[in-house]
């Protein structure tokens, strides 16, 4: 039997602030959350515009999304999904059999994710650059449209190595830096673009992703692979829109395995 997921850590507070952040020997910072701006905007944002939409909302704009996400492949595994938001995503682990945990940082979203789940997952409030679990304890993690909105990627990527398996998998998903769906947001709003990509105006950090950034930001994994998807175009048929998507889409969509050899 490995360490139980989605219970308390057995590691200290400030272990885990040292894991996700580097720090070395003997500093004394312990708080679970990693406080910047790019975090209280995060916030901010969510809990006064909550995204809560259905399942078939949801899966109707982003058709390629359950089998990108591998929704149906990790039956009896240990699923960790870092920014759940209201917890659709989290429900299709769940439904199909995984052992599910959600984390988040917006109240509003946890509230609604566990009205959503009604019980059958673990849902928690964490920041992904401070997860409380042991290390080694998860199978896979997943991450949709999250880890773009932080100023510190690579320390939440850092931490989801501490917390996979050996073996594990993880499955990130964010914004590209070359999308036709990026293009037609700069020309219709060429001053204040980045207001109008998510659900209301209210300002949130955003990053976009190359397919080099994307190698880098998952550096040392193993078995990287990196796909592009959702390309969407006023009055022209998805099936033409379909095809683009590999070289315009707006996701890129990376997953691999957890490193070999991981250096804290």
């Amino acid at each position: 039997m490995g360490r139980a997921c989605g219970g308390k850590n057995r590691e200290s507070s400030a272990e885990r602030t040292k894991y996700a952040r580097g720090l070395g020997p003997g500093t004394s910072e312990v708080s679970v959350f990693v406080s910047n701006t790019a975090t209280h905007l995060a916030q901010q944002h969510w809990n006064e515009t909550a995204l809560f939409v259905s399942e078939e909302k949801r899966y109707g704009i982003y058709p390629w999304l359950p089998k990108a996400a591998e929704f149906k492949e990790h039956r009896g595994e240990h699923v960790l999904e870092i920014g759940c938001g209201t917890g659709c995503d989290l429900l299709q682990f769940a439904k199909n059999g995984a052992f599910a945990t959600g984390v988040d940082i917006t109240d509003k979203h946890l509230e609604l994710a566990k009205q959503r789940l009604n019980g059958l997952t673990t849902i928690l409030k964490a920041d992904g650059a401070v997860l409380p679990f042991p290390a080694e304890c998860f199978d896979y993690a997943y991450s949709h449209g999250v880890i773009h909105h932080s100023d510190h990627p690579r320390t939440i990527v850092r931490e989801i190595f501490r917390v996979l398996k050996p073996e594990g998998r993880f499955n990130i998903q964010l914004y590209a830096a070359h999308s036709l769906n990026l293009l037609l947001k700069k020309a219709k709003y060429p001053l204040d673009w980045r207001l109008h990509i998510e659900n209301s105006t209210s300002p949130v950090h955003l990053d976009f992703y190359s397919r080099q950034a994307v190698f880098d930001l998952v550096a040392p994994a193993r078995e990287v692979r990196v796909r592009k998807f959702h390309c969407t175009i006023p009055l022209i048929p998805s099936r033409i829109t379909h095809k683009l998507a590999s070289w315009l889409g707006y996701y890129v969509v990376v997953t691999g395995k957890k490193p070999a050899q991981l250096t804290m």
